[in-house]
């Protein structure tokens, strides 16, 4: 490419690349645009196009994406001042597109975020955004955006940032800021169409682990995400799934916390998290969508209550009473019939088992009420391993896969032995079996075999 390329060659060539009449034209257009995104001149081409009314969302995209990538590649041609003049091109073009496509804002958001990971010239980039835009209740979408993108971007491993800078910018950017992103959150509640942004911008702050449980336990956020968990809407009941299960992943007690974070933790789990999962686990047991066989919905039930069992198996033997209801909702979720699902709680189940049986006599009172759960998961097991009625429609893949879920599983088994014990255990798997033995002669030789299987 000899010279700058103009505004109005950049986009004839875009025309070419969407509208092309052979894929000739369009390989030769894209090469063309890939090669001008690498030029200096593409900084002001691109912010040119930003901001001409008259263009196309497709070519917008195409500028936010073109500045997005040289600011991570290419910032230090434009020097600090430089950074700082595209820094305000870039809060215009975002105030501009406000109300439109969500990409376009992303893409916008995820440039300004490169620039206050790499600027230091960029004192304070969380006031500055907030000021431009928390005051128009059209515009709190975008501040929202560039929140939720600015802790993922901050360890983008493309920006080339020395490790002592990174540090210093980090604690300015995230740390610091930590208290007031929760403010605003609560704040920005109060518009009910913002409710999935702020969901999708806290799940970002909790998996950065700036934000902890102790910050945001008596505020409504908690509520927020564990209301999001009835969302028939997939990407929202995802996202809160894995907001969940970062609140939990920060009540796991440490080898170093002090005794009062210890009883810290605690107070938490019980006062805020254990009531939000019982009333999860009653939700569960009557979500039509999880009755319909909705896999994701499945995967994540048993991905929030699995994460609260093993961040809290200690408590759970140390204190069934409190932590039954818990126990409980684990084996509803051992019981779905999503398979590859459940393999998710075995290391749960062998954990689980490994402390009980190391628990002292102060622990009978839940060692028996476990020995109780281990005997109902030997009858779930059973029932998991029996082979369909249909097996043989089976494919060949199909099979292979159920006879190592079947070795798989097995381990659980292993577990339920080691904690009611081998006689109790041989005893119940052979009720089982004999009970299809003693069955009418149609009796299907699956009811027989998945208990044989067993012992």
């Amino acid at each position: 490419m000899s010279g700058a390329a103009t505004l109005e060659e950049v986009v004839n060539a875009l025309k070419s690349l969407y509208q092309g009449t052979s894929q000739a034209e369009r390989d030769q257009a894209n090469a063309w645009l890939g090669q001008f995104q690498r030029t200096p001149g593409a900084w002001t081409t691109a912010d040119a196009i930003l901001g001409d009314d008259n263009l196309g969302v497709e070519a917008k995209l195409f500028a936010a994406q073109t500045l997005r990538n040289k600011i991570i590649s290419d910032l230090a041609e434009l020097g600090e001042k430089g950074a700082l003049e595209l820094r305000d091109s870039l809060v215009g073009h975002l105030l501009r597109a406000r109300a439109g496509l969500r990409p376009l804002v992303t893409q916008l958001c995820l440039g300004l975020a490169d620039v206050a990971v790499q600027v230091g010239a960029w004192a304070d980039p969380f006031s500055d955004m907030a000021a431009a835009f928390r005051e128009d209740a059209a515009a709190v979408g975008c501040l929202l955006e560039f929140l939720t993108v600015l802790p993922e971007e901050a360890v983008n491993e493309r920006l080339d940032v020395p490790v002592d800078f990174f540090r210093q910018r980090s604690e300015t950017l995230l740390t610091r800021r930590a208290s007031d992103v929760i403010a605003l959150l609560v704040q920005c509640l109060q518009q009910t169409d913002a409710h999935t942004r702020v969901l999708m911008c806290f799940t970002s702050w909790l998996r950065s682990g700036e934000i902890t449980l102790a910050m945001i336990q008596d505020t409504p956020l908690v509520e927020l995400v564990f209301a999001a968990l009835q969302a028939e809407d997939s990407s929202v009941f995802e996202t809160a799934v894995d907001a969940v299960c970062s609140i939990i992943q920060e009540t796991h007690i440490d080898r170093d916390d002090a005794p009062e974070a210890v009883r810290a933790k605690d107070a938490a789990v019980e006062r805020v998290l254990l009531p939000q999962l019982g009333a999860l686990a009653a939700q569960m047991r009557g979500d039509a969508q999880l009755a319909a066989g909705d896999e994701e919905r499945a995967r994540g039930y048993c991905h929030v209550f699995t994460e609260a069992g093993e961040a809290w198996v200690e408590r759970i033997v140390g204190g069934m009473a409190l932590y039954e209801g818990l126990v409980g909702a684990l084996v509803d979720c051992m019981r779905l019939t999503a398979l590859d699902v459940i393999t998710m709680m075995f290391d749960f189940w062998a954990r689980l088992a490994d402390v009980t049986l190391e628990c002292t006599s102060s622990c009978d009172g839940a060692r028996r009420t476990l020995v109780a759960v281990y005997s109902t998961l030997i009858d779930i097991v059973i029932g998991h391993v029996r082979y369909p009625v249909t097996d043989a429609a089976m494919t060949a893949k199909e099979r292979d896969e159920f006879r190592e879920f079947r070795h798989s599983i097995g381990d659980v088994l292993k577990d339920c032995v080691r904690v009611v014990g081998q006689g109790r255990a041989l005893t119940q798997a052979y009720e089982v079996m004999a009970r299809g033995i003693d069955g009418t002669p149609q009796t299907p030789w699956q009811d027989i075999e998945a208990p044989l299987f067993a012992l």
